[in-house]
């Protein structure tokens, strides 16, 4: 457990770090883009704040020096430095740079983001308005926060779930969060975490598992990481709310955006547990919405063009992020990249490069470059060129098939058998409407927007849509049953939110009666197809409703205060007794979280792990390993209640980065030898066509009649060993028999 005393030393790290690179975030965007306020500018903000943090972490961690203390104080020193470079000129003045004028929100605009006074009409030079003739109404407000608040509840259920039993999302156990906890135990960041031998997720990118890694540091648990996509949700819908903001339809592009939010399956995955599909998604929304208020700022009638300065180096630096933390991002960047290029000014394209891909690489490329260093390829997943054969590393042990949806086109029996459900489980009994609204949105942007950057926009998203039906692994499966579908509509999550983000604006919304049809439209479908009304069902609800409360209404009422004339410093207070209050509440939750981690009756992980993941626990300070995938894929719970467990996976590794199986009862025991363990897990090969039915894995049998080994544990094909010595593998007979590789494939 943590004491009071720790957990307040880790709350006001914490505050020191978000305050700091938060105050260095809010300089460095009024100085070069002085003219964006309200929603656009802190949009601008949480991206480079964002940015900052992950910068530091890397700096420290290719430093060796990832420790919370230097987390610490680089971003006070940060902000110093931030504070002296930007401050005000000897006359007074901040300069304007390029993106950007004089400009401020409209009153509901201080409702919906903070932002402070100003005049919404747009004269000279201006930052991104929401036109005057398009203002909200007062209960569209209130609808529209409530909305907000709806989505934020609901994902305080499953929040809830994860505190009580622990993480239990597949992937997070698997290697989002051991990637985290790596980085905070090695205080790196250049090293390869291996965490089984069937894929290459080493070479995955991982901007999002280090700001995972940076809460761990600062608060010494993962509480923290159970609701960091809280955030990621809010940047969702900030960005919605700038899409539609030009267009007097920021409230419309909220509400619309809420029908994916709410859906199965971001619902059940996202809050609680460390996934990124929402923190890509989120990001490559930002981009899009940051270009659409930066050709806002163009004030050239039907010539208009975007802005060549720091506006666009705001929206490539947000796709640098995204690419930063989910390379399947690539396809959508690359087609926004092209729109990006011809918007700009036609004279200005090489300067547009610049601006763009400069902060772009600068966001996402340090862990291309680490592949690039250690694999002698970018992204080794990528096997060939057409007929040039890239550098890769080559795998003995492989997953279920990675076929693409494009493969079953025609097919109607899996059509019938298995996307039709899958749909529906995603986005509920109205699924068609979901998907068709989406898309639409998609369709009229492109061929009825009102301006370039939106037919543009249109047309990105229908490619990221196209990119979907042909990525891998989007109908994973055996062939003729692609159980992954339903699991892996996630990659179309970014496409289809930024679709229905597009939807309010197409012209057939023209005119506030239509206004009122669309959203009364997408109230019905956000209650009937999500079943949202289980906020008011559910056991948790309570917590769901506090969580909405903190998170949503009482900002929301502060704003109001704002916008209605009440002090930026009485406002600034009441944030802070909030900020306080949810620190105080945190103490006791994260207190019981700790009790209830991977405890009896948990029900995770399941697969004959559950007596192993109670065993571990309450073990710290050790070195464990692991043999066999399923623990491989399981192995978070192995790092103990206060992650001081260090957790290794037996492997061969080979070129290019390979990590194999390996292959016999020698070099077995000599890898346990070199590894120096206390303790060693040994499990099956994971069946993921039929997990119930898992695959033998021959490392138990390798260790037995060892006298360095003693088993202690055993649950099923799991068993736990002690390791009180070296073991001998001189001593290895013929019927240890040597691991091969066609009968360790799932689909044998």
């Amino acid at each position: 457990m943590v004491s009071a005393g720790a957990y307040i030393v880790g709350a006001l790290a914490l505050a020191v770090v978000a305050v700091s690179l938060g105050f260095s975030a809010l300089r460095i965007r009024q100085r070069l883009l002085p003219a964006w306020e309200g929603a656009p500018a802190r949009l601008v903000e949480a991206i480079v704040g964002i940015a900052l943090l992950i910068w530091l972490s890397e700096l420290l961690g290719v430093l060796g020096l990832f420790y919370a203390w230097a987390l610490v104080l680089s971003s006070a020193l940060l902000a110093g430095v931030t504070t002296w470079v930007t401050r005000p000129s000897r006359s007074g003045t901040r300069p304007l740079s390029a993106g950007g004028g004089v400009g401020g929100p409209s009153p509901e605009e201080a409702l919906a983001t903070g932002g402070g006074g100003g005049s919404p009409a747009a004269t000279g030079p201006a930052g991104p308005q929401a036109p005057a003739s398009h203002s909200t109404s007062p209960l569209m407000l209130l609808i529209t926060v409530g909305v907000i608040a709806l989505v934020f509840a609901h994902w305080g259920l499953t929040a809830k779930d994860a505190l009580d039993r622990g993480i239990f999302n597949f992937d997070s156990l698997w290697y989002h969060m051991p990637f985290a906890v790596e980085m905070a135990q090695s205080h790196s960041v250049t090293g390869l975490h291996y965490t089984e031998t069937v894929f290459t997720n080493w070479f995955y990118p991982q901007n999002s598992e280090i700001l995972h890694a940076a809460g761990i540091l600062l608060t010494e648990r993962d509480t923290l990481s159970l609701f960091l996509n809280f955030g990621w949700l809010a940047v969702v819908f900030l960005a919605a709310w700038c899409i539609g903001r030009p267009y007097g339809r920021g409230h419309l592009s909220v509400i619309a955006v809420a029908l994916l939010l709410e859906c199965h399956t971001l619902v059940v995955r996202e809050p609680g547990a460390a996934k990124n599909d929402l923190v890509a998604a989120g990001l490559l929304l930002a981009a899009i919405a940051i270009l659409i208020n930066a050709w806002a700022t163009s004030r050239q009638g039907e010539q208009r063009s975007l802005p060549v300065g720091w506006a666009l180096a705001a929206a490539g630096l947000a796709v640098g992020l995204a690419v930063g933390t989910k390379s399947t991002t690539l396809a959508i960047v690359v087609a926004i990249t092209v729109a990006v290029l011809v918007l700009a000014p036609a004279g200005r394209r090489w300067a547009a490069a610049g601006w763009w891909f400069l902060p772009a690489i600068a966001g996402g490329g340090f862990w291309y470059l680490r592949n690039l260093i250690v694999a002698g390829n970018p992204q080794p997943q990528v096997e060939s060129l057409g007929p040039i054969s890239l550098p890769h590393p080559e795998q003995l042990q492989t997953g279920r098939p990675d076929f693409s949806i494009a493969h079953y086109a025609t097919d109607t029996g899996v059509w019938r058998e298995y996307f039709g459900p899958g749909l529906e489980q995603a986005f509920g009994t109205l699924w068609p409407l979901v998907v068709a609204g989406a898309i639409a949105g998609a369709v009229l942007a492109l061929l009825r927007g009102r301006d370039r950057v939106v037919r543009w926009s249109g047309g990105v998203v229908l490619v990221g849509m196209l990119v979907y039906l042909i990525t891998p692994l989007s109908a994973s499966g055996a062939e003729g049953a692609p159980v992954g579908f339903a699991l892996n509509i996630r990659y179309a999550i970014p496409a289809l939110l930024a679709g229905m983000a597009l939807l309010p604006l197409a012209r057939v919304f023209d005119g506030e009666r239509r206004q009122w049809v669309l959203i009364a439209v997408l109230l019905v479908v956000l209650v009937a197809t999500d079943r949202a009304d289980a906020v008011l069902r559910d056991p948790s609800r309570f917590f769901g409703l506090l969580v909405a409360t903190l998170s949503v209404l009482i900002p929301a009422a502060l704003l109001l205060a704002r916008s209605r004339g009440a002090s930026r410093s009485a406002v600034a207070a009441g944030f802070a007794i909030l900020a306080l209050s949810v620190a105080t509440i945190g103490y006791p939750v994260q207190r019981d979280y700790l009790h209830n981690r991977f405890g009896p009756g948990a029900g995770i992980p399941d697969m004959d792990l559950d007596s192993a993941y109670l065993w571990a626990r309450d073990v710290d300070n050790a070195r464990i390993g692991l043999a066999g995938t399923t623990a491989g894929f399981l192995q978070y719970g192995f790092y103990g209640r206060d992650l001081s467990n260090q957790v290794v996976y037996l492997g061969a590794s080979g070129p290019h980065g390979a990590f194999n199986p390996i292959p016999t009862c020698r070099e077995f025991r000599a890898a346990v030898n070199a590894a120096d363990l206390d303790y060693l897990v040994t499990a099956p090969f994971l069946n993921f066509i039929h997990t119930e039915e898992p695959i033998a894995s021959p490392e138990a049998g390798w260790l037995q009649g060892d006298p360095a080994v003693t088993p202690f544990e055993r649950s099923g094909p799991v068993i736990i060993w002690r390791v009180g010595g070296r073991l001998r593998p001189a001593t290895c007979d013929a019927q240890n028999a040597p691991l091969r590789r066609v009968p360790y494939l799932p689909s044998a």
